[in-house]
């Protein structure tokens, strides 16, 4: 039985509808690899295309007689072997496995400035768009300068009356170099789809090529830096407005971005990028850390979600009353990023250390997947009851885990990011390429787990 908390399947793609939301990763890879599509209007698609595609998938799979809808997971706790649910609505069921699905990224996270409550103008969240507000003719602010924010800010910066962007870290952003797919190019992949599985591999395989410049190589550091020097500089003429838009850090320290179409906007003369502190927002507008006040209609937090907040308005308690946030707050983490030792028959997809810098997070779930209905079968054939990882395994592989993260980017001095928690522990991404990944995941060890 799958519970969603949602009126409908798609997750990332159904939440987040801001206009201009769309994958940075090429859809042929961004799809299952049992269920191609061949007729992806583009390169990169847009949200809703991926939102359709996925309940394509469910419904092609017959998903809608196993899916519960409106259910939201308030605690979950093993007693005698099973995991006995509780959901807001009131409903209570058993379970032999548990597997959470919720994701890493899929709670809006605000910043923490003053006065955030006192503003009297519209204000919401980038993931939670209100669509019955029209910007057109508005004083906007956003604040935040990654993913989200390059998209939408194009979007909406003709209709605005005077868009100010508050950024308070530049990006690397490289060129975006949108494809859109003929109505040609979309039949030959129909009708030959040994072409969109070639056109799937060669983007796979330029994506891997990524991994050594996560890896600290100089090389591609270099080239890669470059690369995203020579689109900014081709793109923005102004030497001061450049010059805030240069990052201080390595490539690859945060998440890399790509857009053909942010900058340009950002030179509108109806846009102001500011680079100095938020002091507070008041009830008209927002003060700077130097007295300025600017007044505005509207608010935009373009502010991310909080990573791998897994206990944030759920509990999970597992055997002798263990409580998982309890176990995380010595450091977010599972086994091969999807078990936790304490508790048995508990499986995580997207679980900690499975996040990419580089490539399509498609191909971390399947291999999760697999691993996990590996786990369950062998349970199965072999009459057990439950399984769960051995503790002294689990702590070995987190240790081995950080070990290789010590060599990364994002380790290194000069690097912070939501990449890390408050120790500097890197918590959300894998160290190495997929092929790693699915190599770590292909074999379920029964000796690394107590079968009882």
């Amino acid at each position: 039985t799958i519970y969603e908390k949602a009126d409908r399947v798609g997750g990332t793609w159904r939440d987040n509808t801001y206009p201009g939301v769309a994958c940075d990763v090429p859809s042929h890879l961004y799809s299952f690899s049992f269920a191609p599509k061949h007729d992806w209007t583009r390169a990169y698609s847009p949200g809703a295309e991926i939102q359709e595609y996925c309940q394509a998938v469910a419904d092609e799979y017959g998903l809608g007689d196993y899916l519960h809808f409106v259910h939201t997971l308030e605690h979950s706790e093993l007693k005698e072997g099973k995991w006995y649910l509780t959901f807001s609505n009131g409903k209570q069921i058993e379970a032999d496995y548990l597997i959470s699905c919720i994701g890493g990224l899929h709670i809006p996270s605000y910043p923490s400035i003053e006065g955030r409550a006192a503003f009297k103008g519209k204000a919401f969240h980038s993931a939670e768009w209100d669509h019955s507000y029209d910007l057109s003719g508005k004083k906007v602010a956003v604040i935040g300068t990654a993913a989200s924010a390059l998209q939408l800010i194009p979007e909406i910066v003709e209709k605005v009356k005077h868009l100010n962007v508050y950024q308070r870290t530049a990006n690397w952003v490289m060129p975006r170099e949108e494809k859109i797919y003929s109505e040609a190019l979309k039949k030959q992949f129909g009708r030959w789809p040994i072409l969109a599985k070639l056109l799937r591999l060669w983007i796979y395989i330029l994506h891997e090529m990524r991994v050594p410049l996560f890896r600290g190589n100089s090389f591609f550091q270099k080239r890669a830096e470059a690369m995203a020097k020579k689109h900014l500089d081709g793109q923005v003429t102004n030497h001061c407005l450049r010059e805030k838009l240069t990052p201080n850090y390595p490539i690859g320290c945060k998440r890399i971005l790509a857009s053909d179409r942010y900058f340009p906007a950002l030179q509108r003369e109806n846009v102001t990028l500011h680079t100095n502190q938020i002091r507070r927002i008041l009830p008209q507008g927002i003060e700077m850390h130097n007295g300025d006040v600017h007044e505005v209609e509207a608010i935009i937090y373009a502010t991310g979600f909080k990573p791998f907040d897994i206990a944030d308005k759920l509990e999970v308690t597992g055997k002798d009353g263990l409580q998982l946030s309890h176990y995380m707050q010595d450091g977010i983490r599972a086994h091969r990023s999807v078990a936790v030792p304490g508790f048995p028959n508990y499986f995580m997809l997207l679980g900690p250390n499975s996040g990419l810098g580089h490539n399509s997070i498609i191909l971390i779930i399947e291999a999760q997947a697999d691993y996990i209905l590996q786990a369950i079968n062998y349970v199965t054939k072999t009459s057990r009851k439950t399984v769960n990882v051995k503790k002294e395994v689990a702590d070995a592989f987190n240790a081995d885990l950080q070990k290789q993260l010590k060599d990364t980017i994002w380790s290194s001095s000069n690097c912070r990011s939501w990449y890390q928690d408050a120790d500097g522990r890197i918590f959300t991404l894998w160290p190495k390429g997929t092929v790693s990944f699915k190599r770590a995941l292909s074999k379920f060890d029964p000796d690394e787990y107590l079968i009882e």
